[in-house]
């Protein structure tokens, strides 16, 4: 694997990662300023790209969809292909769209509104932050039967019952606790009906707060932001007091907490039973979103009411399926109610997605047992650097007594880790010559500017910056997905861009 980093390609900003895959989901961002451009939408950059996270870059087969409506449907204003006819219908009672039209072909549906700025704007946030998105997939078996691209892309997958067969593997992570798995397009699908099905009740029960327990993924933010009745933030993880102290005043408000174990990008876990009691104390549920390990690295049965995991990641290795699950579980109070109003905002996944999954999800307890030594080996690597200054990682100090609560194993660990250069950053990450684009949980290792992709709108502005800190969060961070390359060739790719 990590001669794929002498291929020429791999240093040209906008290849596909992985490179051959037309369904890759990350792409190269090989230097700073590939990385400022993208954010900055400028046209030299995005001109290049030939792939990109889906639910922030239209894949290549979904703007080709695109020019067909407007050849051969005389579609001239915004359109928006999604998932579903439902997906489509629930966004435009959400919005109160007026004059919006559906068009269904062979399947795929096309939103289209009259132009309005606004709208369209609120659609694509919208479209983005909950994963409602059509498949690139789907869109490949829609354009080849139309005769518009000349063949579909050959890959390993499991054909006799994907849906089962994905399902039957997640339940078996969790024997003997009965959760009701739940397949999504994304885990950012997961997470909105989750959300949407949770607040419904707590709303009857007059809660109308929910609180975000550290610094989470954007989209997980956004989505309590701008679609709850009101939100709140503890970025503390580790100590609980805050929590305890808003609970006390405002408890009987608040209608659920999200989080994410470990979180993203710091590695943080809170004192899960600790938290347990608290929330017990006030009858508030608990959604946990553990993308940035997966179910076979913690299980978060015992504490939460709902596991959310993006599939995209660990579970799939490849960075070329783009799915979620929705773990409900039957301890919860809320357990029938989610099981009877969740599926109402969940988008179900393609079958070829289904059956891609259902394939790659036969290593994934050997894949994160493999990544999570090699990323032990890199962070000690990194924490005994002179030229690192901080190590985020889920055998550090401060983070390694509670996530051991949730690991499946002691001898497991997160297969991400992020560290905080003590070099100037454009260097560094320029001169490195392993992968570097969004995404994580890849069987090869993959490097990304968290701070600048996640939140450009911050690092980009002196105060944003000085916010950044204030929570502990250094703009410069890079997040590592480690890989299964050896890691002494990791390590001497590392030395070479620190200038060892």
């Amino acid at each position: 694997m990590i001669l794929e980093i002498e291929e020429p390609h791999r240093r040209i900003c906008g290849e596909r990662i992985p490179f051959e895959n037309i369904h890759a989901v990350s792409m190269s961002l090989p230097e700073v300023a590939d990385v400022i451009g993208y954010e900055e939408k400028r046209t030299e950059t995005l001109s290049r790209l030939k792939a990109g996270y889906p639910r922030f870059v239209a894949h290549a087969y979904i703007e080709k969809i695109l020019d067909y409506n407007r050849e051969t449907k005389g579609v001239d204003g915004p359109q928006f292909i999604v998932n579903s006819r439902k997906a489509a219908d629930h966004i435009v009672s959400f919005f109160q769209i007026e004059g919006a039209k559906v068009i269904e072909d062979e399947g795929v549906i096309t939103l289209t509104i009259p132009s309005h700025k606004e709208n369209e704007s609120k659609i694509l946030s919208f479209i983005q932050h909950t994963g409602c998105l059509l498949s690139s997939r789907k869109a490949e078996d829609y354009l080849f039967k139309k005769g518009l691209i000349d063949s579909i892309y050959i890959e390993e997958s499991r054909k006799e019952k994907p849906y089962e067969r994905v399902e039957g593997s997640l339940s078996s992570l969790y024997p003997g606790k009965n959760l009701q798995v739940y397949l999504a397009t994304s885990g950012m699908n997961a997470v909105y009906a989750a959300f949407r099905a949770l607040d419904k009740v707590r709303a009857k029960e007059g809660k109308d707060i929910w609180l975000r327990l550290g610094w989470l993924y954007v989209d997980n933010i956004r989505i309590l932001e701008k679609y709850s009745r009101g939100s709140h933030i503890f970025h503390d993880v580790v100590d609980l007091k805050e929590l305890e102290e808003f609970l006390i005043k405002e408890g009987h408000r608040v209608a659920a907490i999200l989080t994410e174990s470990p979180t993203n990008p710091l590695i943080q876990v809170p004192d899960y039973p600790e938290l347990k009691k608290l929330l017990e104390k006030y009858g508030i549920p608990l959604v946990a979103d553990i993308s940035v390990a997966g179910s076979a690295v913690v299980d978060l049965s015992p504490y939460a009411d709902v596991i959310v995991e993006s599939l995209t990641k660990f579970a799939s290795g490849n960075a070329d399926v783009m799915m979620g699950a929705l773990f409900l579980n039957p301890s919860s109070p809320y357990f029938e109610t989610l099981k009877k109003d969740s599926p109402e905002f969940l988008e179900t996944p393609y079958v070829r997605d289904c059956e891609r999954m259902s394939f790659e999800l036969e290593g994934y307890i050997e894949r994160v047992r493999e990544i999570g030594k090699n990323a032990a080996i890199l962070a000690n690597f990194f924490s005994n650097h002179p030229k690192i200054k901080a190590v985020h990682w889920s055998g550090s100090e401060e983070n390694h007594g509670n996530f051991s609560k949730i690991a499946r194993d002691k001898d497991l660990h997160c297969g991400v880790i992020t560290i905080e250069p003590g070099v100037p950053l454009e260097p560094f990450y320029n001169s490195l010559r392993l992968l570097k684009g969004p995404s994580f949980g890849t069987e090869f290792t993959l490097n990304m500017l968290y701070m600048y992709l996640a939140h450009y709108e911050l690092v980009s502005t002196e105060a944003g910056r000085g916010f950044l800190r204030e929570v502990g969060l250094d703009p410069s961070l890079i997040r590592i997905s480690i890989g299964r390359e050896n890691p002494e060739l990791l390590i001497a790719e590392y030395k070479k861009a620190l200038g060892d």
